[in-house]
């Protein structure tokens, strides 16, 4: 897969494709999965923000969140 991607030049959707394969066919986290994507590609890592789509950015906040590398935003919750 991201061999084929190589020359091309990559854009969101290429760039949401690649990143969704890893994670889906050979199980990397989303973080990993970019971090692969922007060094096999020797990527600039200051241009991702531009690469990311609304629904990567959510997947990408929710793994960060669950491992405790950003706040999660607080929610009012009803005492249980």
């Amino acid at each position: 897969m991201i061999e084929e991607l190589e020359h091309k030049i990559m854009t969101k959707k290429r760039f949401t494709k690649a990143i969704e394969v890893l994670v889906n066919q050979k199980g990397f986290s989303y973080i990993d999965a970019i971090t692969y994507v922007i060094e096999e590609r020797g990527m600039d890592y200051m241009n991702i923000k531009k690469l990311l789509s609304p629904s990567l950015k959510e997947k990408l906040t929710a793994e960060a969140t669950r491992l405790n590398l950003v706040k999660a935003k607080k929610k009012n919750k009803l005492p249980v």
